[in-house]
């Protein structure tokens, strides 16, 4: 996949959060992970800071390198963003996408005392063992210790859940990441409307949890059906796509 492509989905995944509610303010950070491509040097694709992600586009965003410094693009890269990206996408290879935001529900769970997933609905089990929990809350991750906390916590699973804070989902390519980042929200929701009844949950045993999770984790065709319809809805809407392939300006 060329950079031109990676950039797109990007671009792609940030105006989708936007419609769904999952940003906040001009914080929080997508990031990729991309290889050399041609004269293009490999590097971190990343939004730059002080934008609302309804207004960026493809060739907006960031190229940097792992030391932090912008190889393409005009603007900045906050300093939270480059401590958490950077340490995930340096310790962690398989994270090639790695989505940091602060979703309601998924946020409100954290925000309880020891909040978690719970194997309450069918898309809590998308999620059964595959999420770390970080219960130290370490503030703004304004230098590198912070940062390679956050990325010790997250371990060998793909997604974290962050007290007091938000949410890290990673994944090996945007389309996954993004699936899973939609379903922990939807799933979140559930459980906090669940648990807004007053009754108890209805949690599955462990070995029911076990037997049915796999073939819902493994449902790689619906996450890339997902992300195509996600960028046709924008392509019709916003012009995801210019025209011409070798147009800088691709937009969102």
């Amino acid at each position: 996949m060329h950079h031109k492509e990676h950039r797109v989905d990007l671009a792609a995944a940030l105006r989708w959060a936007v419609r769904m509610g999952w940003q906040s303010g001009i914080c929080n950070h997508f990031s990729l992970a991309v290889d050399q491509d041609g004269d293009a040097p490999a590097g971190v694709l990343i939004n730059p800071q002080g934008y609302h992600w309804s207004e960026l586009t493809a060739s907006s965003l960031l190229l940097m390198n792992y030391e932090g410094e912008v190889i393409e693009g005009d603007g900045v890269v906050e300093p939270t963003a480059f401590f958490i990206h950077m340490a995930i996408h340096s310790r962690v290879p398989s994270a090639k996408c790695v989505l940091h935001a602060h979703p309601p529900y998924s946020t409100a769970i954290m925000s309880t005392e020891h909040g978690r997933i719970m194997n309450c609905n069918q898309d809590s089990l998308r999620f059964h063992r595959r999420i770390a929990y970080d219960d130290d809350f370490g503030g703004a991750a304004g230098d590198e210790n912070e940062g390679n906390r956050i990325a010790g916590a997250l371990g060998n699973k793909q997604i974290m859940l962050m007290a007091h804070h938000g949410i890290t989902v990673t994944g090996a390519t945007t389309a996954k990441a993004l699936d899973d980042f939609y379903y922990l929200e939807v799933a979140a929701k559930v459980q906090v409307l669940a648990q807004s009844t007053g009754q108890p949950l209805k949690i599955m045993d462990e070995a029911t949890a076990d037997e049915q999770s796999p073939p819902i984790q493994a449902e790689e065709d619906q996450m890339i059906g997902h992300f195509a319809s996600i960028k046709r809805i924008l392509d019709k809407d916003c012009l995801l796509y210019t025209s011409d392939a070798a147009d800088d300006s691709l937009r969102v």
